[in-house]
């Protein structure tokens, strides 16, 4: 059997998370709640500032590299 890919991996990685997750709702110590509009409101708002501030981040380049000079050469002295 050849080894899993990278995006496999990944994939089973998320569907036990997940599965875990299913387990602690059925037995009770995790409980899944609808947002109320309060939350749900701060957190859009927050959503949005980050989403201005990440596009803007992405589109600068950063500076070219300054080279150090070369040293100087030492010409070979002719007699």
């Amino acid at each position: 059997m050849p080894p899993k890919t990278q995006r496999e991996r990944e994939a089973e990685q998320r569907q036990l998370k997940l599965d875990r997750i299913k387990e602690q709702v059925d037995e009770g110590s995790l409980t899944i709640r609808k947002m109320t509009d309060e939350e749900r409101e701060r957190f859009e708002t927050r959503r949005n500032e980050r989403a201005d501030e990440s596009s803007t981040k992405r589109r600068k380049r950063t500076p070219a590299r300054k080279t150090r000079p070369l040293p100087p050469v030492s010409k070979p002295q002719t007699s």
